[in-house]
């Protein structure tokens, strides 16, 4: 009987660490907010405000201010957690170069 208790203890407790990560829409709600309040994007945008964030494939994000755009990448940070811990994704953003209307026109 002590084998079975356990065994439907084990068993029953493998949702429970499942479940524990986000869901993907509350982590992209996550994600996006990290870019919003980056002050780094802000600065790459000159202080201009976001007028649109589009996805580029996975934990790819292009961030539109005015005439400005900049890559922001979604970056996983190494797990410092131990084997089997379930949680949201650790990561960091890196953000690129901005690109503005005037700098395309000087490449053309």
């Amino acid at each position: 009987m002590k084998k079975l208790s356990l065994a439907a203890s084990a068993f029953l407790a493998l949702p429970l660490i499942a479940q524990a990560a986000l869901p993907p829409q509350y982590q992209r709600q996550r994600e996006l907010e990290s870019v919003i309040t980056s002050p780094d994007v802000e600065d790459a945008l000159q202080s201009r405000p976001i007028d649109s964030i589009s996805t580029e494939g996975d934990d790819t994000y292009i961030v539109t201010g005015g005439d400005c755009s900049v890559v922001v990448s979604i970056v996983t940070d190494p797990a410092p957690q131990a084997p089997g811990w379930a949680g949201p994704r650790q990561y960091h953003i890196e953000v690129g170069e901005a690109r503005c209307g005037a700098d395309d026109k000087k490449q053309n």
